[in-house]
């Protein structure tokens, strides 16, 4: 249902989108959404949603045709409440997901990956992973990355291979252009995220402190460099994930309050985008704002197994990598670095040998020597 709205005299848009929640209630909508009426301040256009659009969930299907990966392409993710394919922009964006345990987030990713996998064998579209959950989630479509971290250091030397192509393609593009275009041989770098907490927030001090650093360089330099994040998270508090706000889009599956509403979508979220309403009964349900702040509720289609190992066969990497830890040590071969590839390097399977101590024969220990004079008794008396 649609309805247009004139401000009367002394009214004001704000006031009568105030008004909207409980229009909406009285109507029984499920959902709303406000915006300008053809850009005017004072007639406001209201959207009601009436039928369950989303209802049931839909099985994601392996593409048969290629895709884009240059700004401003959406990849089809799932369904509108009000009608028609939900889709984000992956390219020029870092995209962070967040819902509680339960909420969906494993059909979100994978449909981005689905969305950009028929790119992925010309090596258009070069897919990293990072799942310190054992590799459970990402493994199951291993083929389709260039490399999955599923250990603590592993995962750091990810984050500094990255920061190394953004910096070296930053120097080359420098002068020339100011947005990368991915084309076969030079791709679209997508890091991909399962449980960021586990990388920043659960390490320990060290390896938080280090994986923090590295990703805030990334998510601040390497949007226009053709490297992009797509973070996946249950827990948004700022004390959890730190750098937030350098994620460009954020999409809000089920939440558990309020405030986590508003963390992940912004002030006032909470009434325009519910986020924490959302039924633990509909996984893949959720909440996105605009660049423009308009809300939708949509819904991402499910991936079962089968259907990641087939996306994964259909579509595999050609460009297979192993990234090593940012800072070589001494006795280590570093290999030749391609043009846009990270730094690779060997490193010794074992602790390195010890040069045998030299061995020096023992001097014959020297007798004690008596005084010179002869031994003096107890009793101050020299024997002789």
């Amino acid at each position: 249902m649609t309805l247009v709205v004139r401000a009367r005299a002394g009214q004001t848009l704000d006031q009568l989108e105030a008004g909207v929640p409980g229009l909406a209630a009285t109507l029984d909508a499920l959902s709303w959404r406000c915006t300008a009426y053809r850009g005017s301040t004072s007639t406001l256009l209201v959207e009601l949603v009436m039928h369950d659009a989303l209802r049931g969930p839909r099985d994601g299907r392996v593409p048969l045709t290629p895709t884009s990966a240059e700004p401003g392409h959406l990849l089809p993710l799932g369904r509108r409440d009000v009608g028609g394919t939900w889709g984000l922009t992956v390219a020029g964006r870092h995209t962070l997901v967040a819902g509680c345990s339960g909420s969906g987030k494993g059909s979100v990713l994978w449909g981005l990956v689905a969305g950009l996998a028929p790119l992925v064998p010309s090596d258009t579209v070069r897919l990293w992973g990072i799942d310190l959950k054992h590799g459970v989630e990402l493994r199951m479509g291993r083929a389709l990355f260039a490399t999955v971290a599923d250990t603590g250091p592993d995962a750091l030397a990810v984050l500094a291979a990255l920061l190394d192509v953004a910096e070296r393609r930053g120097q080359a593009m420098a002068g020339q252009v100011r947005a990368h275009t991915p084309r076969p041989g030079d791709p679209l770098h997508v890091l991909v995220i399962d449980e960021l907490a586990d990388l920043v927030a659960y390490a320990d001090r060290e390896s938080r402190m280090e994986a923090a650093r590295l990703l805030a360089r990334l998510l601040t330099k390497g949007r226009a460099l053709g490297v992009v994040v797509a973070a996946f998270v249950q827990d948004p508090r700022k004390d959890v994930v730190t750098m937030r706000n350098l994620f460009t889009q954020r999409v809000a599956l089920r939440l558990l309050s309020d405030q986590e509403t508003a963390m992940v979508l912004g002030d006032g979220a909470a009434r325009t985008a519910p986020a924490h309403r959302i039924s633990p009964t509909a996984p893949g349900t959720a909440w996105v704002v605009d660049d423009e702040g308009n809300s939708d509720r949509v819904r991402a289609d499910y991936w079962p197994d089968p259907v990641i190992r087939e996306l994964a066969a259909r579509y595999p990497c050609r460009s297979q990598v192993v990234p090593s830890p940012p800072a070589p040590q001494d006795g280590d071969s570093v290999d030749e670095t391609p043009e846009d590839g990270p730094r690779l390097r060997s490193v010794p399977t074992g602790p390195p040998e010890r040069a045998p101590r030299p061995r020096r024969p023992r001097s014959p220990r020297a007798p004690r020597a008596r005084a010179a004079a002869g031994a003096t008794s107890a009793d101050g008396r020299r024997s002789e």
